[in-house]
């Protein structure tokens, strides 16, 4: 892919920021998105490598080629920005508006390649129907990683760096092979759910299969029973933590827990409600003679 359709758009900016996702459709781990800036100038040989005309979106790369692909992108690039959303996150928010705040995120985390410094683009063509809620002159293109070499490469970067998040959580978890599957809905991910239930804070439960959907109302009655058995195992799960010690040696409890003895021995001390003065008046040894 050239870079024939960004050109169209250089009249409003001279740094375009492509922006695109990954992960909406899953069901595990983060949604990520990246905001990629090209220089405007890629036909030159000797300074950039001419690999980038053959980035294509990330869906038609072989996933053994896309690695590769986005090394050449963090070479080439003016600046890229990644943002990140959590599970919990998406939850909350939805996906539409998750999608969203992953875009803003990767727009103001944008970054020079070769010092880090914070380098904001002046026009952004958006992967989408939706525009991106910043202050920058933009558009909004379906299938603008078929068209757009920029967004082409942004959709390259979120991809392998949502890969790479996945591929570490299935070291941690391998029982749901997201080495293969991504956190995509897919079998194999369920067969680990049907044995181990869901990772709380890594599993999008407010999504299909873990909640209804009309979509899949022809087995409705199936993942009602399915998901009673992985609420089921995934509590046995967590009661199995307390019962290992796990629950207690997780660093944030054990912070919390600190904290907490600590209040405990001051309200004791000093009464509830209060604190102690920065410089307490030492007690006076009693005289022996």
């Amino acid at each position: 892919m050239d870079n024939t359709f960004d050109k169209i758009f250089y009249e409003e900016g001279s740094l375009i920021g492509g922006v695109d996702e990954s992960g909406v459709s899953d069901i595990a781990g983060p949604l990520v998105a990246a905001c990629v800036i090209l220089p405007k100038m890629l036909t030159n040989v000797r300074k950039y490598n001419l690999k980038i005309f053959e980035v294509m979106d990330c869906k038609e790369v072989p996933e053994r080629y896309r690695k590769g692909y986005a090394e050449v992108i963090w070479e080439t690039a003016t600046a890229i920005g990644i943002g990140e959303v959590s599970p919990s996150e998406v939850d909350y928010l939805g996906k539409e508006e998750a999608t969203k705040l992953a875009m803003v995120r990767a727009v103001i985390a944008c970054k020079t390649t070769s010092k880090a410094k914070p380098k904001q683009p002046d026009f952004l063509i958006v992967d989408g129907e939706r525009p991106v809620p910043v202050k920058i002159k933009q558009i909004a293109i379906l299938n603008a990683d078929k068209k757009s070499l920029c967004v082409a490469s942004a959709s390259i970067i979120a991809k392998v760096y949502r890969d790479e998040i996945m591929i570490r959580l299935h070291e941690k978890f391998p029982q749901y092979d997201w080495i293969s599957n991504k956190g995509y809905p897919c079998e194999n991910q369920f067969t680990g759910i049907d044995k181990n239930g869901i990772q709380i804070g890594i599993h999008r439960t407010k999504r299909w299969p873990f909640i209804h959907n009309e979509r899949f109302a022809e087995n409705a009655n199936k993942w009602i029973e399915r998901r009673k058995k992985w609420r089921l195992k995934t509590t046995k799960s967590l009661v199995n933590d307390i019962e290992e010690g796990l629950w207690t040696t997780k660093p944030r409890l054990l912070k919390l827990s600190k904290n907490c003895k600590k209040q405990l021995q001051t309200e004791v001390k000093y009464g509830k409600g209060t604190k102690p003065s920065k410089k307490e008046p030492r007690e006076r040894k009693k005289s022996t003679t």
